[in-house]
């Protein structure tokens, strides 16, 4: 019994981990995206200093959910809860290398002194994803199948909104080629944005699957919730 109740403690300590490291990231991605749309050099520099941070808390998150996995030898929901967490802290930690990634653009256009206004659909894009971030960590925190599937459901919108700029930024190069170098890094911008989308869901398919048993894709949730909508109608 008081193994169990170790046992127990072991894992909130983990999702308390988890918790704070989520938060960092979500900071992480408000900064990256501030510093792109204000110019801050020195925000964009506090971004990329904070990578480190997040970094070393996935490597202590690991450790400790392979640790657990060692002492305890948990099965069923236990060991779904473990090894869940570990896919989420790897998917997290790529979320914080692409807003790394962002202010690292930030700092290359203030060098190069290009003066790019940020158009405003990567504003859409951006708050879009902060959404998706921010759902996804209260869908881990309470548990929530709903707001995990639907994460799922709110990427297909990512993959418009990236669609439609890309589109644009290419038009926009072929109109005035003195600013394509600036377009390009404009254009990556918004792919690492996007690329947040996709662990955003990546998360949001392990909290499925840690809650159902099983691991579903992200299409046969969209199907699911497609048609649960459907027969409402």
């Amino acid at each position: 019994m008081a193994q169990r109740v170790n046992y127990q403690k072991e894992l909130e300590n983990l999702h308390q981990s988890m918790i704070h490291m989520g938060s960092d990231v979500e900071e992480s991605i408000h900064s990256a995206v501030h510093a792109l749309t204000d110019n801050d050099i020195e925000l964009a520099s506090k971004v990329i200093e904070r990578d480190d941070v997040i970094d070393d808390q996935e490597r202590k998150i690991t450790h400790e959910c392979i640790m657990l996995i060692a002492r305890q030898q948990p099965v069923a929901s236990d060991l779904r809860n473990i090894t869940a967490n570990m896919k989420l802290v790897t998917d997290l930690e790529r979320v914080a290398d692409h807003a790394e990634d962002i202010a690292e653009h930030v700092i290359y256009l203030n060098e190069k002194n290009y003066n790019v206004t940020v158009p405003h659909d990567v504003v859409k894009l951006t708050d879009h994803i902060l959404r998706m971030v921010h759902l996804v960590l209260d869908a881990y925190v309470e548990t929530d199948l709903e707001k995990a599937k639907q994460i799922v459901m709110m990427d297909i919108r990512v993959n418009a909104l990236y669609s439609k700029l890309k589109k644009y930024l290419v038009r926009q190069m072929k109109l005035d080629s003195d600013m394509a170098p600036a377009m390009v890094e404009m254009l990556l911008v918004c792919k690492h944005l996007e690329r947040i989308g996709d662990h955003a869901k990546n998360i949001a398919e392990w909290i499925v699957y840690f809650i159902e048993g099983e691991y579903v894709t992200s299409a046969e949730i969209r199907r699911e919730v497609e048609k649960n909508e459907k027969d409402k109608e």
